[in-house]
């Protein structure tokens, strides 16, 4: 099985994310899109759970990858839908990068 795999600093093993991984996360994301367009806020919930559940078992601290990618849910729909597309975009450099 292919791992995308980045090794951090004072660590002895890289973080990995496997294709199954990927896969599930792509998966979630194109639902949690799906998800959006009758609520937002549940919508950018769901990528943010679905994403953090992946990432924890996989060693990282998810609480800090995905810090940036909040919004509160009496935010603007836009507002909401551009930290949805920012944290796609962050689960794509994770699998490529592991950052």
């Amino acid at each position: 099985m292919t791992a995308w795999y980045r090794v951090y600093p004072g660590s002895a093993l890289p973080r990995r994310l496997t294709t199954a991984d990927v896969d599930y996360l792509d998966t979630a994301v194109r639902r949690a899109y799906g998800v959006f367009v009758d609520d937002p806020a549940t919508g950018l919930e769901l990528a943010r759970a679905t994403a953090a559940s992946v990432l924890t078992r996989r060693g990282f601290d998810a609480d800090e990858v995905l810090r940036p990618y909040r919004a509160s849910p009496a935010s603007d729909p836009g507002e909401i839908l551009q930290a949805l597309t920012s944290l796609a975009a962050a689960i794509d450099r994770i699998a490529v990068d592991g950052v």
